[in-house]
């Protein structure tokens, strides 16, 4: 009963980090969030090495998605009545927040290079929206397969415009979230 609980409480936690969402800057004066669109990409860089940061946030997004969510999933590790579901489904809600957290980062990246800005945006917000959807699963106790096939097909939308963009990217599968 004590193990449930405190697997209950830690997945809990992990949603409770994920479902913060990323830090946004507030214009004092308006009062108002700033937050890029692809209408308001820059029209040069305005940040050092920002395909290289989008680049390896990307990767470390898609390989934490790959190695504790996708293959976890396809493997039937997640199913009710698999070995080693619970920590399994743990593992599946921490990387979710680490995913998250690394989209926002790369995200940020492409909006400061122009060409990734308008590239980048949507791809990678359905693909943020599907992780942040599997961690409420997780946290319920029940991912489905079909989902994480979704979710890995956005990731793709996420690579092949990030290719088109000139900032390819291979998952990281050796990414760790502990």
């Amino acid at each position: 009963m004590l193990r449930k609980l405190s697997i209950l409480l830690s997945i809990a936690l992990l949603s409770s980090i994920a479902a913060c969402g990323p830090k946004s800057s507030t214009d004092s004066a308006t009062g108002t969030v700033a937050t890029a669109s692809p209408g308001t990409c820059p029209t040069s860089n305005t940040e050092a090495f920002a395909k290289t940061r989008f680049v390896a946030d990307a990767a470390l997004a898609g390989g934490a998605f790959k190695r504790y969510i996708y293959t976890p999933a396809r493997e039937g590790r997640l199913s009710k009545g698999a070995h080693g579901r619970v920590l399994a489904l743990i593992k599946a809600a921490a990387a979710g927040a680490f995913v998250i957290d690394r989209l926002h980062a790369a995200e940020q990246a492409a909006q400061a290079n122009p060409t990734l800005c308008k590239l980048i945006i949507a791809p990678a917000a359905r693909f943020t929206s599907a992780i942040s959807a599997l961690i409420g699963r997780a946290r319920s106790g029940s991912i489905n397969p079909a989902d994480v096939t979704n979710g890995s097909t956005l990731l793709g939308d996420v690579r092949g415009a990030a290719t088109q963009g000139g900032a390819a990217f291979t998952d990281n599968t050796n990414a760790t979230i502990g």
